[in-house]
């Protein structure tokens, strides 16, 4: 691969970005900084009087590596696919789907181990952490469906294999994955599992906190969920303020999910795109929501796909069949992708018309309920996409239409 005498930000150009902070981890002289742009997404800002354009963040940068085949260049095999869920009731129904991340973890950490993965931060930010204490991991459990400030976490991995002998269990987005991947060395990989998840993009940090803001007209939010299972498996978002007032709704009535996982108007732009969301994987285990499962396996309290991508994943998922604590059932891939797109095929997302003047509008402050109501679909575009999974006409017509208003 040529290094060109530039930044990997300048390389790609900033809509390219996916935001994994591996640049900025990867300069020593302090020269990049990731920052929570106005669009609310964190990209990076190179600062040219420190930077000595030797292009070391180049070689870190996964969206480059991809492009030049450096970072699968491991033998791949087929992912095999399973059906999974832990045996442990408390931990089932206090993670997303079926708590096979908590188990991995487990193992790791009565090894003596380390886990690296997201958290709820302060005013509701997540970021990374690595630990070796169990109540942090299970603050790793439940999706946060946003973009994690991974900070330091990368070199923190880096130390702890360089001063100890300690297995790493890594997760996080596939893009992060990638980037934690090209920073190890061959003999640190070996000792590093890399969980990635399903990932369909991230939404705006930004927007997320105006949502939070109008949620309970300025009250400060105490606790939040994007899964909550008192009604089943299901994406239902649950929000209690400071003085008990509940916020509780299927996640497609939900405003912040809607406008993101429904209409995709303010993910971040490299996510409509992204590079990372299909096979073959950069994780070593890919774990998601089994989608489709077969109704002999479907429980109303989570079931996990789990994809074993590598020889080294497969270790692991073997590694919980024999520990007795997850049950774990073997599927065709074809079965567990089937409604699991952006586990295999990168499916992509077009970017709406209105995302532009929809990410100015927030700029100039206009609150979440006012956002919502300007540009955000109505119930009569919402019926027009019903009709695209109908016959071929409706579709035809149905299509037309949205794409003439900008949805």
């Amino acid at each position: 691969m040529t290094i060109h005498n530039k930044s990997s930000i300048d390389v790609i150009g900033i809509t390219r970005c996916t935001g994994c902070f591996g640049c900025e981890s990867a300069c020593a002289l302090g020269a990049i900084e990731m920052v929570l742009d106005d669009d609310g997404f964190y990209k990076p800002i190179v600062d040219h009087k420190k930077c000595s354009e030797c292009g070391i963040c180049q070689r870190y940068c996964p969206v480059l590596m991809k492009q030049k085949h450096m970072i699968c260049d491991e033998k791949k095999v087929e992912p095999k696919a399973f059906a999974a869920w832990t045996n442990d009731e408390q931990v089932r129904m206090s993670s997303s789907s079926g708590g096979v991340f908590s188990e991995l973890a487990k193992i790791v950490i009565k090894s003596g181990g380390m886990v690296a993965g997201c958290v709820w931060g302060e005013k509701w930010s997540p970021m990374h952490i690595l630990t070796d204490h169990w109540p942090d991991v299970e603050r790793m459990r439940g999706s946060k469906y946003l973009q994690s400030n991974v900070g330091k976490i990368y070199q923190k991995v880096l130390d702890v294999l360089r001063e100890t002998d300690k297995q790493v269990l890594f997760s996080g987005t596939p893009c992060q994955i990638a980037a934690m991947k090209e920073a190890l060395s061959p003999e640190q990989r070996e000792r590093v599992l890399l969980v990635d998840f399903i990932c369909h993009g991230v939404p705006s940090l930004r927007v997320f906190h105006r949502y939070l803001e109008d949620l309970f007209d300025g009250e400060d939010v105490a606790s939040y969920t994007f899964r909550d299972k008192s009604f089943g498996w299901k994406t239902t978002v649950l929000a209690v303020s400071s003085n008990g007032k509940r916020h509780h709704l299927p996640a497609p009535s939900d405003p912040f999910f809607q406008g993101f996982a429904v209409h995709h108007l303010y993910v971040m732009e490299a996510c409509y795109q992204c590079q990372f969301a299909r096979i073959p994987r950069f994780g070593d285990i890919t774990l998601g929501d089994f989608w489709g499962c077969p109704e002999k396996w479907y429980d109303k309290r989570g079931v996990s796909v789990v994809l074993a991508n590598t020889n080294a994943g497969y270790d692991a998922v073997e590694c919980l069949h024999k520990s007795m604590a997850v049950d774990l059932k073997s599927v065709e891939l074809s079965v567990a992708i089937a409604k699991n797109k952006r586990a295999s095929l990168g499916d992509t997302y077009r970017i709406p018309k209105k995302r532009k003047r929809f990410l100015k509008s927030l700029k100039k402050g206009d609150d979440f309920k006012l956002l919502k109501r300007r540009y955000f679909p109505k119930k009569i575009h919402l019926f027009m996409r019903s009709l695209l999974s109908s016959g071929s006409k409706s579709r035809f017509i149905s299509l037309f239409i949205l794409r003439r208003l900008g949805l």
